[in-house]
């Protein structure tokens, strides 16, 4: 089993990244921690995949999060890519 980390940094984003599990059918999430980014809430949601099915489930909840890419922001740690940080986008 490969562990699968996405943690969402707000709790709007937190709300939107747990609608994106829906579409998926992502059903068994498991919130590990929640803690606090400056002022904002972060919440960490673990899920444990198969390692079949680990490359086909990460591009399709990816895939969603870009599709809404007015409202998500989902970025990768560098070296990491089963670590995801979830920000709202920044308007300049």
């Amino acid at each position: 089993m490969e562990k699968f980390r996405i943690t969402a940094v707000g709790q709007d984003v937190a709300k939107l990244v747990a609608e994106k599990f829906e579409l998926v059918g992502i059903n068994k999430v498991n919130q590990v921690n929640s803690g606090m980014l400056g002022n904002l809430k972060t919440l960490t949601y673990e899920i444990d995949l198969n390692e079949e099915d680990v490359i086909r489930t990460r591009q399709r909840i990816m895939g969603k999060m870009a599709e809404d890419n007015m409202r998500l922001m989902p970025m990768c740690v560098h070296g990491d890519w089963m670590r995801v940080f979830v920000f709202k986008p920044m308007r300049t």
